[in-house]
């Protein structure tokens, strides 16, 4: 029976895998994601534009230059985005301290109302970030950052504006990507956020 219960216990410590085995990511580097096939993929952040402020013409050449870039582009890539709750809790301590410390009874009923507005936007779920990406996969950290900078290059053309995300950054989209729940309290790097080792 000993025997049994130690061949059943080996067998299930080998079958155990941990979530480091599922991921594609062996480290996360400067400006890159190293995969586990020896591949780096790099990461743009796209600032959004507001097309509701254009004209029809301008909306057309956004779209038509965009259009133009995406199919120009050779790399393998993936667009996503990543809506992000935003944590209001401070602001509106720093609302009501205002209001609680301003002499003039106008702008204290102001603050109060305008602190009661936005307590009613937070509670709603209505205030998030939407954060748009581009992940381009490349043979190596050198192509891959190349890839990068021609993509920010033909959307600047375009009219967007984007930045290659360091280390730091990568992390914070991982970090949303994989904890949505998390992202509005807690931030890569944080007092209270532990991040764990990446071993290699």
């Amino acid at each position: 029976m000993k025997k049994l219960l130690a061949a059943i216990k080996k067998k299930r410590i080998k079958t155990e895998n941990s979530v480091r085995d599922w991921l594609p990511i062996v480290d996360i580097q400067s400006k890159t994601i190293k995969q586990k096939g020896g591949g780096a993929v790099s990461v743009l952040r796209v600032h959004p534009i507001n097309m509701s402020l254009k004209s029809e013409n301008e909306k057309k050449r956004v779209v038509s230059a965009l259009h133009e870039v995406l199919n120009g582009i050779k790399t393998p890539l993936q667009i996503f985005a990543i809506g992000r709750p935003i944590d209001l809790d401070a602001y509106l301590r720093r609302l009501n301290e205002k209001a609680t410390e301003e002499p003039n009874q106008t702008r204290k009923r102001l603050l109060r109302d305008y602190s009661r507005y936005v307590a009613s936007v937070a509670a709603g779920g209505e205030t998030a970030e939407r954060r748009f990406y581009v992940l381009l996969s490349a043979e190596n950290e050198a192509h891959a950052v190349e890839a990068a900078g021609e993509l920010m290059t033909h959307l600047t053309g375009a009219g967007l504006t984007s930045s290659l995300c360091d280390g730091v950054e990568i992390m914070e989209m991982l970090f949303c990507f994989f904890n949505p729940d998390k992202s509005a309290t807690e931030r890569v790097g944080s007092v209270g956020t532990v991040l764990p080792p990446v071993f290699r």
